[in-house]
């Protein structure tokens, strides 16, 4: 594949990438459209394991791409998508397939993972235009078979007292939800051991709970935690361990094997590639979470097939964009946060969306991504802050 640099200069692209989920139409667009918003106070001060705390909450990015035809695709962004993905599309005179501007963006950031999560959501609204453009809900173009998926809800500020983490967690299970998850590790051990079994208490058996460090220990103080807490029935301990520090992770994983105890480690949420991911398998990781920070979603995909083949559960996240239309393509029982402290927010806004029955998220039957956003709403409610245009 040749590409102009500057519209002159020509370059061969030729690297090895991920080539599944590729559609024939080729895309050329002429005009995209970038909605931000005002970040606007919490009712409650959010904080979890790491040094951050959220006081305010803001609706995410959302851009809006056309083709010469008009069609339409729309998603969720960061900022390198309008910096760095759209110039790219708007600069570039060839009309070419998903697959050519994968490759395109991939030869042009492939030393920055940083932006691999802005060349997936780029690559999704070009999916949402595909799909718009045929009629077609895209989780059903992407190959989905069915039009729902098992969904769990997180939450649990450590913020929170035990009382109103109690409260909070009953709340997820009234709501419909079959699980949750709650943050551990700003302050002692046997804090989180007490709250873990106040969870279990107010819960019940057969509710499932998980934990999440946000990578704030080493592997004995973790050993410390599932020592005590592990009798309560944890579903898996999240990011225990900081993401990178496979020898350490692998320590943990040891240290719990020669006392026998089984509580499933499990990590992803930082991973930027498939060889993190097996990496993660040799230091005993039992549960795989590929969010939309690898370049691709048939990265992502690729990444969950070889975890099922090495005996390993597979959970996601992102909750109604891209979560649950990830979830379709999962195996059924596969589970997709929704994270109570942002999406909770988030939902106001959307005019239709996914609905919860019996823990699953059933997605409306509507063309391309799952959602509609009720742009009248977030500018009556202040939260629109501006539109920004790019054109050819």
């Amino acid at each position: 594949m040749i590409y102009k640099i500057d519209g002159t200069i020509e370059q061969t692209i030729s690297m090895k990438i991920n080539e599944d989920l590729a559609f024939p139409d080729k895309i050329k667009i002429n005009k995209a459209v970038l909605y931000s918003f005002n970040r606007k106070p919490r009712e409650k001060v959010w904080k979890d394991g790491t040094g951050k705390v959220s006081r305010d909450w803001a609706f995410p990015n959302w851009m809006k791409i056309y083709d010469e035809d008009g069609n339409c695709g729309e998603g969720l962004v960061s900022p390198a998508v309008w910096q760095i993905f759209i110039p790219m599309m708007l600069q570039d005179e060839t009309p070419r397939t998903n697959l050519e501007w994968r490759k395109l963006f991939y030869w042009k950031e492939r030393a920055g993972a940083q932006f691999f999560g802005a060349m997936y959501q780029t690559e999704m609204l070009i999916y949402d235009l595909i799909a718009k453009k045929h009629e077609i809900p895209l989780h059903r173009m992407l190959g989905a078979s069915r039009d729902w998926c098992d969904v769990y809800k997180g939450g649990g500020s450590v913020l929170r007292s035990d009382q109103e983490l109690a409260e909070e967690l009953l709340s997820i299970k009234e709501a419909g939800f079959r699980g949750t998850k709650f943050k551990i590790g700003i302050g002692d051990v046997e804090r989180d051991v007490r709250r873990m079994e106040l969870a279990r208490k107010t819960l019940g058996d057969d509710f499932k709970i998980a934990v999440d460090g946000n990578q704030s220990w080493d592997a004995e103080t973790c050993m410390r935690f599932v020592r005590a807490a592990h009798p309560y029935g944890i579903e898996w301990y999240e990011e225990p361990i900081q993401a990178q520090e496979m020898e350490e992770i692998k320590t943990f994983a040891n240290m719990m094997k020669a006392e026998n105890i089984e509580v499933p480690i499990a990590m992803g949420e930082s991973a930027k590639s498939f060889d993190t991911f097996k990496s993660y398998i040799r230091s005993g990781v039992k549960v795989l979470q590929p969010v939309p920070f690898l370049y691709t979603l048939a990265e992502s995909l690729r990444v969950m097939e070889y975890g099922r083949s090495q005996g390993c559960r597979i959970t996601s996240g992102q909750g109604y964009l891209p979560g649950v239309l990830v979830g379709t393509l999962m195996k059924e029982g596969e589970l997709i946060e929704f994270h109570k402290p942002n999406q909770d927010y988030v939902e106001d806004y959307y005019s239709v969306h996914s609905d919860l029955r019996d823990g699953r998220m059933y997605l409306p039957d509507i063309p391309g991504i799952p959602v509609r956003v009720n742009f009248e709403k977030l500018e009556k409610d202040g939260c629109l802050a501006g539109i920004q245009y790019f054109y050819r």
